[in-house]
């Protein structure tokens, strides 16, 4: 019959040891007593403590805040909207295409994308794969550690500070060389001085921004991996900071950035009024 021993004076944790009754404590096996204080510890920390009084019920101090929340903001677009007339014109005109006419915000983005290549690499294939990416990082992070953390570390709260500033950087950079160079933004820029080298749409309008894309992608993981040596949910990371930022600084040119004939202009230049 084995026995099992728990010492309290140990503060690295408790001592188990196993061996037949009336054994000394010096013959007993290190491996199996090093495998039970183990699974012993491990059950220790699986089993709940007393952090019960640290958690927070969602009825009623969830709901209740959120409820106060979405009341005071209801309240405040109440007396926006009686006081503060919104920048419209007049009805819809399908005989009169406004000039610029933008989607809604949240399209924004995508129709940036519509200015710099094929409508179906901007519109199906690009968002297709980033949101399929972002689907897939649960099954390609399955640590539970540092769930919960902004960044996870510190390292990874400046693994995102630096890919949020790359990607900010280097998307104006591209959106601002596509507007110098290209006359009529076949893909970048170069791609009109692709078209009229090969004679190909799908080169300059699919095949350039889908390598520039890529391309670009690479480097910045290149980059991250160089600097940082970052772990697999610290590049996850980054590359969803990089479709984050991406995803906002698109949507800041196409709202702010593009005026008549969708050219590039400064936000006090834009008419007050919007379609």
């Amino acid at each position: 019959m084995a026995e099992i021993s728990y010492d309290p004076r140990q503060a690295s944790g408790p001592a188990v040891t196993t061996a037949p009754a009336g054994t000394a404590p010096s013959q007993i096996d290190e491996a199996k007593r090093q495998k039970l204080l183990e699974l012993v510890r491990g059950r220790a920390l699986a089993r709940p403590t007393d952090l019960a009084e640290d958690e927070v019920m969602v009825w009623p101090s969830l709901v209740v805040v959120e409820a106060v929340s979405a009341t005071v903001f209801l309240g405040i677009l109440t007396l926006l909207s009686i006081f503060v007339s919104a920048p419209l014109t007049e009805r819809a005109n399908a005989n009169a295409t406004p000039n610029p006419s933008k989607a809604p915000w949240y399209f924004l983005n995508l129709q940036e994308l519509l200015l710099h290549m094929d409508a179906g690499l901007a519109g199906v294939i690009v968002p297709s794969v980033a949101l399929g990416a972002i689907a897939a990082i649960p099954y390609l992070d399955r640590s539970p550690l540092g769930v919960g953390i902004l960044g996870t570390s510190a390292k990874g709260r400046k693994i995102a500070f630096f890919t949020f500033a790359f990607t900010t950087v280097v998307l104006s950079v591209f959106i601002a060389a596509d507007e110098v160079i290209g006359a009529k933004r076949s893909g970048w820029g170069i791609g009109n001085w692709l078209q009229d080298q090969t004679g190909s749409i799908f080169v300059a309008k699919t095949i350039y921004p889908s390598f520039v894309m890529l391309g670009t992608i690479g480097f910045l993981m290149a980059t991250i991996q160089t600097i940082f040596r970052p772990t697999r949910r610290e590049m996850i990371i980054a590359l969803f900071t990089g479709f984050f930022a991406a995803c906002w600084i698109l949507s800041i040119f196409g709202t702010s950035f593009r005026g008549p004939g969708q050219d590039l202009t400064w936000p006090w230049d834009l008419p007050l009024t919007h379609h």
